[in-house]
């Protein structure tokens, strides 16, 4: 079938066109029209020009195929990614009662909130069952304004419609997404500026234009579902989350005061270190602000002083871990690791 020549690799180098499509159970001029005008792949090539298929180009090809004969428009699907694609192949098989192979969320513990537009009644429209995507609760609010209102419970999955995508907005969003740390945001706009939609993709929130249809509705909170239980398996904070301090100013103090066995300053300097970053993010949050654009500006110093805060609070305590003492409330939690 293939030798190890540079126009005939080995399957360990890579499929040719014909062999890939083959494979994935479709004619090789459907997938050569899919590559061109969607780019549903991007296959390397040899010297010669030769496309080299990868075992990974072919899992994908053929998720596609299978979303395309169950209905799915190959423009609404073709770039999404390997996740996005095994959720689909999973959801509809299950409203087509076929059988699937594809990963399914059996347990449902995500709490999602629709902030803003007419996303619940789009939701009731669609027909989505939330339950295959992980969702056990559902919360909505008519805005920003409303979500923000009052201290509100956690929210894994957050989901935010406006009109108007400007700086301040993308900075209510953040600041929203902070408050009920959200694991995964996504913003649907129906126009906006540049500097806020940066500002979004800087922070991890994905950016959708309002969906033509029920698939690309079913599409967008799949992927944001899907994103919150990542997120959640792999227990960091997302991006847009302040971190929370691990010692407090008097514990600081106390660091810093202490002699170190290795005849070092390094205690104190990260101890005054972490105070002045601190205090820098709360001057970020402060700070007057003259115009959208400026206070989204502040929000991200807060935002890169509290991270740097938190890293340079991970130094510290390595530092005492290695001189074996560590301060007030600390002591139990790292004694036990």
């Amino acid at each position: 079938m293939m030798t190890s020549s540079d126009d005939q690799p080995s399957a360990q180098q890579g499929y040719r066109s014909g062999e890939a499509a083959r494979l994935a159970k479709m004619p090789v001029t459907t997938l050569r029209i899919w590559e061109r005008r969607y780019g549903v792949v991007g296959p390397a090539k040899t010297a010669s020009g030769q496309r080299l298929y990868t075992e990974d180009d072919v899992r994908r090809l053929t998720l596609i195929k299978l979303l395309v004969s169950r209905g799915h428009a190959i423009g609404a699907i073709a770039r999404l990614d390997r996740e996005q694609l095994q959720f689909l192949a999973t959801r509809s098989g299950r409203e087509s009662g076929g059988a699937t192979d594809m990963p399914f969320t059996e347990s449902a513990d995500l709490r999602l909130a629709l902030v803003g537009g007419n996303l619940e009644q789009r939701l009731r429209a669609s027909g989505v069952d939330l339950r295959p995507y992980g969702v056990n609760e559902l919360v909505t609010f008519a805005d920003l304004a409303d979500a923000s209102s009052e201290r509100r419970e956690p929210i894994d999955a957050l989901l935010v419609s406006v009109d108007s995508l400007q700086e301040e907005v993308a900075s209510q969003i953040i600041s929203l997404g902070d408050a009920v740390r959200a694991k995964a945001i996504a913003v649907v706009y129906g126009f906006g500026t540049g500097p806020a939609a940066e500002i979004l993709r800087v922070a991890g929130v994905r950016l959708y234009r309002e969906p033509d249809g029920r698939t690309e509705f079913r599409q967008m909170l799949g992927d944001l579902c899907e994103r919150a239980r990542i997120q959640d398996r792999t227990g960091n904070d997302a991006v847009w989350s302040r971190v929370r301090r691990r010692y407090d100013d008097r514990e600081l103090e106390t660091i810093a005061s202490r002699s170190s066995t290795i005849s070092c300053e390094c205690p104190r300097h990260l101890a005054e270190l972490v105070m002045k970053l601190s205090a820098f993010e709360r001057y970020s949050d402060a700070c007057t602000s003259r115009s959208a654009q400026d206070a989204a500006l502040h929000r991200y110093l807060g935002d890169v002083s509290n991270r740097a805060c938190a890293m340079v609070e991970a130094a510290l305590e390595r530092v005492a871990r290695e001189e074996g003492w560590f301060a007030g409330a600390q002591a139990p939690q790292a004694a036990q690791d």
